[in-house]
């Protein structure tokens, strides 16, 4: 996008929210993540569903993260409604929250991502600390013993794909030395590759289902049992310091964070999807 460009979107923006006390903001979320959000939240208004309703087989944390992001604002007193778009935004959207054509990710990402745009965004508190994010390692089911065997201290015995967008699974993975390492922007395609064997592997987090796996139109992949990926950083929603309502999202997102980690209710999130699960205390981390 040119400079020129960029600045006019950015004007029209800026226009569009000044004629409008309650503004639709527009939010990109990946398809999936919204079908599945709108399938677990099943008609109840964000305002007043629990924890417990992430305890669903088509859980997972970003599904999580979507809710508890439009919760906290509204519990911190942010009042605008939200338009959501729904397509592959995975690669675009740090560089839509930089320029400031989104107000903030729906989705968090690693503290160390964050503090590379720190002058364009501001970072939320934790939402998961570091040290409690353990990924699986997620394969076709019929290759599941077969790459249990493979794996010792190292995963150079086999194929992974992942995206460099996702900065601490690419370094992580590196240093893990796969035979080879796949770059991929899309999720779902990742799945269909692991899945249809052309790819070993894939880190996915952990769910509620067990043994785990996950499934979807053309794919099903399941956890190597027995060991984990520790992806050591912490994950932070950011809000763009460039868009009109940046610091009003902020002070409202760090409010009702603070107010759901006082009644443990993000925890209790995680647990119920079972991000956060003792089912994988004992497995072997590499």
């Amino acid at each position: 996008m040119s400079l020129l460009n960029c600045l006019s979107l950015k004007l029209l923006l800026i226009l569009s929210f000044a004629v409008q006390s309650h503004a639709h903001i527009s939010i990109s979320i990946e398809k999936d993540i919204y079908e599945y959000a709108k399938e677990i939240l099943a008609d109840q208004p964000i305002a007043e569903f629990s924890a417990e309703i992430f305890n669903h087989p088509k859980c997972q944390r970003d599904v999580v993260e979507f809710l508890i992001a439009q919760r906290a604002l509204l519990e911190g007193g942010f009042a605008h409604p939200f338009h959501f778009t729904l397509g592959n935004y995975d690669a675009r959207n740090l560089k839509l929250l930089e320029s400031g054509l989104l107000l903030m990710s729906f989705d968090t990402i690693w503290l160390s991502q964050a503090q590379t745009i720190k002058d364009d965004v501001y970072i939320s508190e934790p939402i998961i600390e570091k040290g409690a994010y353990f990924a699986g390692i997620y394969t076709s089911g019929s290759n599941k013993v077969s790459l249990q065997n493979k794996i010792s201290k190292d995963l150079s015995q086999i194929s992974v794909v992942s995206s460099r967008a996702w900065l601490v699974d690419w370094v992580t993975l590196k240093a893990l030395k796969p035979k080879q390492l796949h770059h991929e922007d899309d999720w779902i395609t990742m799945a269909k590759l692991v899945s249809n064997g052309w790819v070993d592997a894939m880190l996915v987090s952990f769910n509620n289902t067990r043994p785990f796996f996950y499934e979807g139109p053309g794919y099903r992949i399941e956890a190597v049992e027995g060991i984990k990926v520790a992806l050591r950083d912490s994950r932070h929603f950011v809000v763009s310091r460039h868009h009109p309502y940046a610091k009003e999202a902020y002070n409202a997102l760090q409010l009702g964070l603070a107010k759901l980690k006082a009644r443990k209710f993000i925890f209790q999130a995680y647990r119920q999807c079972g991000f956060i699960t003792p089912l994988v205390d004992e497995w072997y981390t590499l």
